[in-house]
């Protein structure tokens, strides 16, 4: 019986975890350094967890920030949003003989892709989530994940 209730309790936070990952996406990070024994690091993180972490950013310098981002939250705001319906495109790519810079729209996510001798690294984040983490910054309570 306790078994059965703990199987249940479990299933029930796998089902609900994947549905809130579902729901906002993932932020993934892959970093991998281009030497013998580099590191690899790989994260997948709800993204739901960046707009839920400015709340635990110490006030003095969540206010700073809110200070620096305030003013910018109109265009963060238009850009996400025009974002968002755009099809998918590179927005920046930048390439010379050492470095190859990328960063795109691909899907809802925006992707970040930088190789250079030393690593390479791979970042990935939801659209939205970026313009709800802005407004948290801001103070303001921004559009619901």
């Amino acid at each position: 019986m306790v078994k059965a209730i703990f199987l249940q309790g479990t299933l029930g936070v796998v089902v609900l975890t994947g549905a809130v990952v579902y729901n906002t996406g993932a932020i993934r990070v892959d970093v991998r350094e281009k030497q013998p024994n580099g590191e690899h690091v790989r994260l997948w993180v709800p993204a739901v967890v960046l707009p839920i972490g400015v709340h635990v950013v110490p006030k003095d310098k969540l206010r700073e920030a809110s200070e620096k981002i305030r003013p910018w939250l109109p265009t963060i705001k238009a850009a996400t949003e025009e974002l968002s319906r755009c099809p998918d495109t590179t927005l920046v790519q930048v390439d010379s003989k050492r470095e190859h810079v990328r960063i795109a729209k691909v899907g809802d996510s925006l992707v970040i892709d930088v190789d250079d001798p030393g690593e390479t690294v791979h970042v990935s984040l939801p659209i939205k989530v970026i313009g709800y983490t802005a407004a948290q910054l801001a103070g303001n309570s921004g559009p619901a994940v």
